[in-house]
């Protein structure tokens, strides 16, 4: 056999430390490792695991639904059944030259009868892609050993690099790497980067001081600010980060959370589901009430399987499988079956005593304000007070903040951590939309997903939980 034709994007390594100084070079935190099998390619698409949280957990994945699926003889789900995929928000291929190049879409296919996820999409933005994943080359070399890296950077960027060529000392240490949690054939190498490290001393140089109420515009000029997120702006300031409403994380891929109080609101997604979604209006009138100013409110906490006093309205997470003869049947959810199979047969709903949903949240809804971002976070407390400098309150600056010095470093979390803890009662419901008696302008919608005691609730959500005194000058070492 004649030896393959190989492109610019495919590396052969010597051993794994040639690997492990490729990935430090572009800023990598840790990698994905899969010995590909034979027929893997980009038709046939990348089996990587059959729990997609291998890759979820990582990497920045906006998840979605594919349309129906009518093919009785090329797709691998039901007709008619829809297929959820999850798009890579930030992927590129390194080419031998050290270019990156960003892909078109790629996204993983997740095939929950099986259940499998799979890659798809390979090809970068310029039409090009890593020969070896291709139809002709498997057919070719059908016997080329060959090893998918997906490499995590902060953010939950993906950077794919294909080994070929497998050395008997690469591919021995590839098979001696330690197996992920989720996934044993997947391989882990983590790398260390020192972004703790480097987060701690940036934060060093913040916590404990007094510092004036502003925020960053985005040319990086100082404005004073006085709102509601004057604690969360001046922390920003005070690192130099400029505000952005993005999912990430704030610095070195770690998310920063300030709270002035143990209650902490997580996130705030909308309902995509229920009557909440389809008509807003009559779901205000129908389970709110009217304030003195004759505006229509849905107020209360809304704890799992508890009904509110307030909307007459129970939090429920749905498991909804059909049944023999085509319906929905609806069940409690059951954290001991793997998600995956369920990925698309699973809500958290505002049901009525009737039994109607008021309103619900998709899972993959959820999962897309509980991602990547999540991972990391370190949780700093802050008081504010008001600016007693008369000439500072003259120029805007009217409240100083102070950050603790002991912060909560929380890593590693999961889709199913989430869905226990809402479960448990642990995060809850406190919604605050309102309908305007005349103004639909000035209509508003939130729903807060909160948690009384964020030092209490981290240990649900976090499999590691750390509290860290921040001192002037950390020691000197390396975060693992």
């Amino acid at each position: 056999m004649n030896a393959p034709v190989l492109s610019q994007y495919e590396y052969t390594f010597q051993n794994i430390e040639e690997l492990n100084g490729l990935l430090a070079s572009i800023g990598a935190e840790r990698a994905l490792l899969k010995v590909l099998p034979k027929n893997a390619n980009d038709k046939n698409q990348i089996y990587i695991a059959a729990d997609f949280g291998v890759l979820f957990d990582d990497f920045d994945l906006t998840l979605s639904e594919r349309g129906e699926s009518t093919s009785l003889t090329k797709d691998r789900s039901a007709p008619g059944k829809r297929i959820p995929e999850a798009v890579f928000n930030d992927f590129a291929w390194l080419r031998c030259d050290g270019t990156l190049v960003p892909a078109k879409r790629v996204k993983a296919i997740i095939y929950t009868q099986y259940p499998e996820a799979r890659l798809s999409g390979l090809q970068a933005a310029d039409g090009s892609m890593p020969v070896s994943l291709s139809v002709a080359y498997t057919k070719q070399y059908g016997d080329a050993k060959r090893v998918l890296v997906l490499a995590r950077l902060p953010l939950g960027r993906c950077v794919g690099i294909v080994c070929v060529g497998l050395t008997p000392a690469f591919a021995a240490s590839v098979a001696a790497l330690p197996g992920m949690p989720r996934a044993s054939a997947c391989k882990r190498l983590q790398l260390n980067t020192g972004s703790r490290y480097m987060l701690e001393m940036k934060l060093a140089g913040v916590l404990g001081r007094r510092l004036r109420g502003c925020r960053l515009d985005a040319y990086g000029q100082t404005l004073p600010f006085s709102g509601t997120q004057v604690c969360g702006y001046t922390l920003e300031h005070a690192l130099g980060i400029i505000p952005n409403s993005n999912k990430d994380g704030d610095l070195y891929g770690i998310e920063l959370k300030t709270h002035t109080q143990l209650k902490v609101t997580l996130f705030t997604p909308e309902p995509d589901g229920g009557l909440y979604a389809a008509d807003f209006s009559a779901f205000m009138k129908t389970y709110g009430y009217r304030d003195a100013d004759g505006d229509y409110r849905v107020t209360g906490i809304h704890r799992a399987n508890e009904q509110c006093g307030k909307s007459g309205l129970t939090l429920r997470i749905r498991e909804l499988h059909p049944g023999p003869d085509g319906s929905i049947q609806v069940f409690p959810y059951d954290r001991t079956t793997p998600l995956t199979p369920k990925l698309d047969r699973i809500d958290v709903a505002l049901v009525a005593a009737d039994g109607a949903v008021a309103a619900s949240w998709s899972l993959q809804r959820l999962m897309n304000c509980w991602g990547a971002k999540h991972n990391e976070v370190v949780y700093i407390p802050a008081t504010k007070v008001s600016n007693s400098n008369t000439a500072e309150c003259a120029e805007g600056y009217e409240h100083h903040v102070t950050f603790g010095r002991t912060v909560m470093w929380c890593r590693d979390t999961t889709t199913e951590r989430l869905l226990q803890a809402i479960e448990d009662g642990v995060i809850y419901l406190d919604p605050a939309p309102k309908l305007h008696a005349t103004d639909a302008s000035k209509n508003k919608r939130r729903a807060q997903w909160r948690v009384n005691d964020i030092t209490k609730a981290a240990h649900a959500l976090y499999s590691v939980v750390e509290m860290k005194t921040v001192v002037d000058a950390p020691a000197d070492r390396r975060a693992a």
